[in-house]
């Protein structure tokens, strides 16, 4: 097999003379590639990335890019290619510390700035997700029980008496967004059912969540990040006098075994229970709505057997999954993927979205076919030892918020057209900022 490593751009190609964004992002990258420049996922990317990574996956299985906040990184996007780069953790690395120090905007945090913050911040070393084993394995134990089929089945009922909470607010009413007025606030109270944060604190968790992602500054994220470890600190010692079925005492309770967990790693477990499960299911509630008000045969299969949820799931979060432009990793060495090279010190993203509509391992992979063999060898939850923990937990979640829903209201339908729509990417997660429906 041939290297390549001579025939591709470089991720730090300067942007001058590189073509300019004028007829849509994926025109922009097929201009951007010819030209050898990296690809700009930029705001306007968020609206349409499936067509640029249609053109990426075609060009090759890497190609420099640049993110939205200006961080400059190579990206793999095909799905055998990523699914052997997820398990390759001793040469692409999710550890902070063998992060390359930020090139070009990134080095002035040009917006957005929570995924900046959260990586400055010294908590994020702690999580588990930017560890590699055998650190990440000792930390994932933490949170394994949380997750567990029996505690997602417990958490079921949970789901659907609060989906119909929220759905009491607007249930008389003849329109409804279902991103501020359900997507938004569900998660969180999930959440806070799981870990047992008291609901008096709900509210201003959603809006600090908000902040941490969509602020306008490093200092407004960085506030926001700093009263949700107040927050979750204060719950996390309040447990220690009031122990409880949930997860911050179970937490409490591992941290006091001899040698499982520092305070700091219980308080890192908890924001990133917080965080992915806010982010990530808010946007997977808002892409499942949109793409069953897309696909009425779907919802009336649904609606006649609920058993399918499952299935339903599986292939919406293939199609449209949460993740984008994907999971980051740091090249510890000369990478050789698909006969190109990753340079050793780049920044590497592993594009789940890409490699979920790989039409080589996916057939049409632009519609939704429930019937679908292999939905659930997607990888939009990630693989390997990094496969999401979380994962049957979320797909219960939005299963549950999904179905209730349309049993409520079975002539729901979008209110605005495609066009005024908008995806935000709040990386790495991608979301609706509105849902205009009409209920009935």
């Amino acid at each position: 097999m041939s290297v390549e490593s001579q025939s591709q751009p470089t991720a730090s190609a300067t942007a001058t003379g590189c073509p300019v964004n004028l007829d849509g992002p994926a025109a922009a990258a097929v201009a951007a590639m010819a030209a050898g420049c990296p690809v700009n996922l930029d705001g306007a990317f968020g609206n349409a990335p499936y067509q640029t990574y249609e053109k990426l996956r075609e060009a090759g299985p890497i190609h420099p890019v640049v993110l939205p906040d200006g961080s400059e990184a190579y990206i793999v996007s095909r799905f055998e290619d990523v699914r052997q780069c997820y398990m390759d953790h001793k040469r692409l690395s999710s550890n902070l510390d063998d992060a390359p120090k930020p090139q070009g905007r990134a080095a002035l945090a040009a917006p957005p700035v929570g995924a900046l913050v959260l990586r400055r911040d010294e908590v994020s070393g702690h999580m588990m997700i930017n560890q590699d084993p055998p650190e990440h394995t000792r930390l994932r134990k933490l949170l394994v029980k949380a997750f567990s089929a029996k505690r997602v089945t417990a958490m079921e009922p949970h789901v659907r008496q609060i989906a119909n909470e929220l759905i009491d607010n607007f249930r008389n009413n003849d329109r409804a967004d279902l991103v501020s007025d359900f997507g938004k606030p569900l998660p969180v109270r999930v959440q806070s059912v799981l870990l047992g944060v008291l609901p008096s604190r709900q509210d201003q968790s959603i809006a600090d969540l908000d902040e941490l992602t969509g602020g306008a500054s490093t200092e407004t994220a960085q506030k926001a990040l700093d009263r949700i470890k107040v927050l979750l600190s204060e719950e996390l010692e309040r447990k220690r006098v009031e122990p409880a079925e949930d997860l911050l005492t179970a937490l409490v309770q591992a941290g006091e075994e001899e040698g499982r967990a520092e305070e700091i790693e219980l308080l890192a477990a908890a924001i990133h229970v917080i965080t992915a499960g806010y982010f990530g299911v808010q946007g997977m509630i808002g892409n499942c709505m949109y793409w069953l008000l897309k696909s009425p045969e779907t919802v009336a299969e649904l609606l006649a057997d609920p058993e399918l949820r499952t299935e339903v799931m599986d292939e919406i979060f293939r199609l449209d999954g949460p993740q984008q432009p994907g999971s980051v990793r740091y090249a510890l060495e000369d990478v050789e993927v698909g006969g190109a090279v990753i340079p050793k010190g780049s920044m590497v993203i592993l594009s789940l979205g890409a490699a979920s509509r790989d039409p080589e391992k996916f057939p049409n992979p632009d519609a939704i076919d429930i019937r679908r063999e292999n939905a659930a060898e997607s990888i939009a939850m990630g693989a390997g030892v990094h496969y999401c923990l979380a994962s049957r937990m979320a797909n219960m979640e939005v299963a549950m918020a999904c179905l209730t829903m349309f049993q409520t209201f079975p002539e729901l339908r979008l209110a605005v057209p495609d066009e005024e729509l908008n995806w935000e990417l709040r990386m790495p997660m991608r979301s609706l900022s509105r849902l205009p429906v009409l209920l009935r």
